[in-house]
């Protein structure tokens, strides 16, 4: 992270044109200056230079950003205000720590993969009693109004085996699959599943394992823990520090040719925030972090660059799919083509929605820490889903599917939502 004065500097960039105002989805709900771009760039770069007065309505702003980075794609100056708004919240971990529940989530359960997995393993039993069943999407609704839950959500169910913990997935182990050099050029792929995927999500991993033989590649699951996003994007860069280091020491140790990733969150964080996370420990360090960005893929620019996804049963027919664009794959990584090229060697027709790069409120921890504010951002795709006729909406990451399942449910659009991958 840069030093306070390159930040107060990056700020002093913003010439107030209102430019970022326009994207901003938490403006284009909350109607309040203060909440937009702008207006928490005036607030953060105050803070920055020292000024007091900032307390809980401060703090408050710049937690209902999602960090979805289209202020910075459309400012003319080209200032990063995602960037300001990580080092703002950082620093208020620094100053004030986490709060009870942020503290158990992240130093607590992500910090401790036994933990989370014996966490979780028990909230898969219980869930029953908080949540009950729906046929939409077969996800489950809140019964009671809880933190996090909330009243009315609809949520996946919590997989009765992890994916990770599947005996198919734990025989792809480095350890069960040792390095012999490559045979006819094949890759040697490493598979990040990330939390989605292991806990909520695991006909994604399935389906990510099979595209990926099914391409000629040799698969391996290095043992992994979080990729450290979420506390990241909270502020605690101690733990997602803690977290990078031990996936890159279980990759490193791997053999492999390429790292892979379904959610494009993940691969955000191993392309770019590891070496942010680990930029002080040296040169040594800024060289294997290095070198290990440089291995990861997502999924489909793998399948539509090194290793080329032929395509699936041909003469069968499907039937409409639009996609959405998640925020971490478009403006984080660059990649929008390749999900709809992969897309049009399906069975399915393509059909394009209003604004697929728009933000559908999950990201930066508002889907979490303020539920009513990502679902009235969430409205707008639905509407726009709505608007496409569309049987299947696609999407490449496990949070935005998650996400748009709910806001579906909520808005009443028949339209089921699937991982890129799957519909393969």
């Amino acid at each position: 992270m840069r030093g306070i004065k390159e930040l107060i500097e990056e700020a002093g960039r913003c010439v107030r044109c209102g430019a970022c105002k326009s994207v901003c989805p938490t403006y284009d709900v909350l109607r309040r200056e203060q909440s937009g771009p702008r207006g928490r760039l005036s607030l953060v770069e105050a803070s920055f230079k020292g000024e007091s007065g900032f307390g809980g309505a401060y703090l408050k702003n710049i937690k209902e950003c999602t960090l979805c980075g289209s202020c910075h794609s459309n400012c003319p100056n080209g200032v990063n205000i995602p960037e300001l708004i990580l080092a703002a919240r950082a620093e208020g971990v620094e100053k004030g720590g986490l709060s009870l529940a942020e503290s158990f989530a992240y130093r607590g359960l992500l910090h401790s993969e036994r933990f989370m997995q014996a966490a979780l393993r028990l909230a898969s039993r219980l869930q029953g009693l908080f949540l009950k069943g729906t046929a939409f999407e077969n996800g489950l609704v809140s019964r009671f109004s809880l933190p996090v839950i909330g009243g009315g959500r609809l949520l996946p169910e919590l997989a009765d085996e992890f994916f990770l913990d599947r005996s198919h997935i734990e025989e792809l182990s480095p350890s069960a699959t040792p390095v012999r050099g490559k045979k006819g050029g094949v890759l040697r792929v490493g598979f990040f599943a990330g939390c989605g995927v292991n806990y909520l999500l695991p006909d994604i991993g399935e389906a990510t394992i099979r595209v990926l033989k099914e391409s000629g590649a040799e698969v391996v699951v290095p043992q992994q823990v979080c990729c450290g996003m979420p506390a990241y994007s909270a502020g605690d860069r101690r733990t997602a520090r803690d977290l990078a280091l031990k996936n890159l020491e279980a990759f490193e140790a791997s053999g492999v040719d390429i790292i892979t990733t379904s959610c494009a969150t993940c691969g955000h964080g191993l392309k770019k925030v590891f070496a942010e996370l680990l930029s002080d420990e040296g040169l040594q360090m800024r060289s294997r972090v290095e070198r290990f960005a440089s291995m990861v893929r997502d999924i489909t620019e793998l399948l539509t660059g090194e290793l080329p996804y032929k395509g699936g049963e041909k003469g069968k027919k499907g039937g409409v799919v639009t996609y959405h664009d998640p925020c971490h794959l478009r403006r984080y990584q660059g990649i929008s083509e390749e999900p709809r090229r992969l897309l049009s060697k399906s069975v399915f027709t393509f059909k394009g929605m209003k604004h697929p790069c728009r933000c559908c409120g999950l990201g930066g921890g508002v889907g979490f820490a303020n539920y009513e504010l990502s679902m009235e951002i969430a409205k707008e795709k639905a509407s726009s889903v709505r608007a496409t006729g569309a049987d299947v909406v696609a999407t490449a990451c496990p949070g935005c599917m998650v996400q748009l399942k709910d806001a579906l449910y909520q808005s009443g659009v028949k339209a089921r939502v699937a991982h890129v991958v799957e519909l393969l």
